[in-house]
């Protein structure tokens, strides 16, 4: 049982087993959680995380540095960077093409993992290294590329080319640390993120003779074509084509210039990035896919870093398998095709399989270009390191073989490089003169220096003893049980990315159309032919089936998914005051404690106020939180006694420390906007931010409590916090910027799909026309 948990078996799969080798065993699924529980006390004992993780990392001989940021008077660690010996022996032999991309939902404090990842001669993707990153900013991926480059063994070689997505922090972290490589974007992303916009903005009108999806066929070829142009000059020439065939929409056109053709073109297209030794590799779909086997060993996205760290150690003890297996099958087994071919006759089992293929298909390319470089272009020579066409023609017309010395080193290295063995030059790390240094400034020292150096040499030492935090994630804390529990998704599968939701939208769309011209006759019965002038359009959409959340039609329809129920108020005039209230205090009549803590607020933070308003405004707000002269129980308040938003959400969100939503698909109501505080530090933990969001449903002249899904999207920031809220204050909305950034995308969706409608397509109160 110990043996199959700390490979990480289920304990479905453990009691499975147990049961399949004695029918009669009696263990129960709870032994079993306890046994696992058990397991991890013992081997963690009563060390910490940050030193258990150091720990195991030292046992395995890992590369590993960190850095850290003080907070509440602790030591936290902010990056984490670590490496596999094997992954840094095979880095110093493969170091020409690295692929750069992040991953998520892999531990509990939400940092994400960068992964560095290379290829062998065999075409085997390896992982160089990972960090855990706290953001995803250009300090952060400079320091990891920066502990990445200590890994060269040779400080004359860097990498040739390096693959990231278009991630400008990224993009500038390696412009910075690899000054001498060859940047390039991957194609894949361009392509979609191209599609997505084009889908969104070509339309094409009604009246005209072309097929929607056809005109999205042309522009995608006509944009591929730029793509793949192999030289300065047909690039040009297909730009022209691709402008011409755009020219209706110059809005998507400019989209085009600005973010691929103008900025990234020397990064993307084939005239320009073959140039550089990049051995096929216009993707980061290599990091994707480790992405995805590493997910397959992390089943669960909310586990510690030592947890993230196990599985990782498994997948690489996996991949160096394979990776050796490859080795072994180039240096042993070669295929019968070579057999009578002295064109390879100095080649077999000293270059792996992988460049054998690469170079037989280019010799078919012989017949076509022959020795004419003009036809060959050579891109395999200068792409590849491997003979070209025109080359093999003048081999193949001698009868010579191709030479080693012809070939990169890249494809002959079938092994692990090796460390220097102990005794060699490069192996002559005793440090005496630096510990000769350190003997004499500790007879010198006074008694805190003294310790000081102490310190730091136990650290060096034993690298368990760290007294480092985990990063800041505010604990669970015990008691009654809430009104509403949140469960935390534990799943590691990435989120749709934009374009994803662009093509299901684009499909949905085009489904629902399809169904609507579908008609259905009947075969016994014969149909009479109605005059055109009297046939109603069979194309008018039947009347929507009653909403199952009341007043859901009055939110933004892409955020229909994402609300879990709308709950009405009293709507006496002080119905904002009552959503508040039941959200804070679980019950609407309340209302009036609401107002009253709004008016203190307002009252001891006047000149924030006034300064976040003016003087008559802020006057306008404080007396609508004042009571009537007059009121009976059952009046209705005035309406300058209404709740008003954004300027009283601020008041709101800052006294409860809340993030207060105001969603609407309603112009007259106000566009959908959000409150965050304007003091005030956010939570540390962001696994429940979800329990801080006040959403208030606005409606005409009412307001009502919208209860939201997890991890929803919100609107944008209001105009005025950014200028009013304080230093510590500023740190809320980042903590909800992918989730604004995806209402925007959904927005725009919206707005894109609502002009695909065609004919037939109307208000339901627009008269009949016969």
């Amino acid at each position: 049982m110990e043996e199959m948990s700390r490979n990480l078996v289920p304990p479905k799969n453990i009691m499975s087993t147990l049961k399949d080798r004695d029918p009669n065993n009696k263990t129960t699924a709870k032994q079993l959680y306890n046994l696992s529980h058990r397991l991890k006390l013992k081997m963690r004992a009563s060390m910490t995380e940050m030193q258990h993780l150091s720990k195991r990392l030292v046992e395995t001989g890992y590369f590993f540095k960190h850095r850290t940021v003080v907070a509440d008077g602790s030591e936290h660690v902010q990056d984490i960077f670590f490496a596999h010996p094997k992954s840094i022996s095979l880095f110093n032999s493969f170091p020409t093409v690295l692929l750069m991309d992040s991953t998520y939902k892999t531990n509990k404090y939400k940092m994400p993992l960068f992964e560095i990842v290379g290829f062998t001669s065999t075409g085997r993707s390896f992982n160089v290294g990972f960090a855990w990153l706290t953001n995803e900013r250009e300090d952060n991926f400079t320091w990891a590329l920066e502990q990445c480059v200590s890994l060269l063994r040779n400080e004359d070689v860097r990498p040739k080319v390096i693959v990231t997505d278009r991630d400008l922090a990224l993009m500038n972290a390696v412009s910075e640390v690899f000054p001498t490589s060859a940047a390039m974007v991957c194609r894949f992303h361009v392509k979609k993120n191209v599609s997505s916009k084009m889908k969104e903005i070509v339309k094409i009108k009604n009246g005209e003779n072309e097929k929607q999806t056809d005109v999205w066929d042309q522009i995608t070829d006509a944009f591929n074509d730029v793509l793949e142009s192999p030289t300065e000059k047909e690039y040009a020439d297909n730009v022209m084509v691709f402008r011409e065939l755009c020219a209706r929409w110059p809005k998507f056109l400019r989209y085009v210039e600005e973010t691929v053709l103008d900025t990234d073109k020397e990064r993307v297209v084939n005239a320009w990035v073959d140039q550089h030794m990049h051995m096929g590799n216009h993707t980061t779909n290599r990091a994707e896919s480790c992405h995805g086997v590493l997910k397959g060993y992390l089943k669960d996205g909310n586990g510690d870093l030592v947890k993230g760290w196990e599985a990782i150690n498994k997948m690489l003890i996996s991949q160096f398998t394979e990776v050796q297996g490859e080795f072994g099958r180039s240096m042993s087994v070669a295929e019968h095709r070579y057999d009578d071919d002295p064109l390879y006759a100095f080649l077999f089992y000293k270059i792996s399989r992988k460049a054998m293929d690469h170079i037989y298909d280019e010799a078919n390319r012989v017949e076509e270009c022959g020795m004419d470089s003009k036809k060959c272009g050579c891109v395999m020579r200068r792409t590849y390191g491997l003979p070209c066409a025109c080359l093999i023609a003048k081999k193949i017309k001698n009868n010579k073989p191709i030479r080693l010395d012809e070939i990169h080193p890249q494809w002959k290295k079938l092994c692990f490089e090796d460390e220097p063995a102990p005794g060699d030059v490069a192996d002559d790390y005793d440090c005496l003169a630096e510990w000769k240094a350190i003997q004499e400034r500790l007879k010198t020292a006074d008694v805190s220096v003294k310790n000081d150096i102490r310190n730091q040499l136990r650290l060096i030492a034993y690298p368990e003893t760290t007294s480092v935090k985990p990063p800041l994630q505010k604990a669970k804390t015990k008691g009654a049980r809430k009104k509403k529990s949140v469960r935390v998704t534990r799943s590691t599968s990435r989120d749709k990315s934009r374009w994803e939701h662009v093509d299901d939208h684009i499909a949905a769309t085009q489904a629902s159309q399809s169904q609507a011209t579908k008609s259905k006759p009947s075969t016994s019965q014969t149909v009479p032919e109605v005059p055109k002038e009297l046939v109603i359009s069979t194309l008018t959409p039947a009347p929507p089936a009653p909403p199952e959340i009341p007043f859901i039609n009055h939110m933004p329809k892409f955020m229909h998914p994402f609300i879990e129920d709308i709950i009405d108020v009293q709507g006496d005039g002080y119905c904002g005051y009552r959503v508040v209230a039941l959200h804070q205090k679980g019950n609407q009549q309340d209302y009036e404690l609401i107002r009253l803590n709004m008016e203190r607020e307002l009252r001891l933070h006047k000149e924030s106020y006034v300064e976040l308003f003016d003087t008559e405004r802020y006057k306008y707000v404080t007396d609508a939180l004042f009571p009537p002269p007059r009121r009976s129980k059952h009046a209705i308040a005035t309406k300058d006694k209404w709740f008003t938003f954004p300027d009283m959400g601020y008041v709101v969100a800052t006294h409860f420390q809340r993030v207060v939503v105001q969603l609407s698909n309603m112009e007259k109501c106000g566009a959908s906007r959000t409150c965050f505080p304007l003091r005030g530090k956010p939570p540390s933990d962001t696994s429940d931010l979800d329990s801080k969001i006040i959403c208030i449903g606005a409606l005409a002249d009412h307001f009502v409590l919208v209860r939201l899904k997890v991890g929803c999207p919100i609107p944008p920031t209001a105009h005025q916090w950014k200028n009013s809220c304080s230093e510590e204050a500023a740190d809320w909305e980042p903590m909800f910027l992918d989730r604004m950034q995806k209402f925007g995308e959904l927005l725009t969706i919206e707005r894109a799909g609502d002009d695909l409608v065609t004919i037939g397509k109307g208000s339901k109160d627009d008269p009949l026309e016969l």
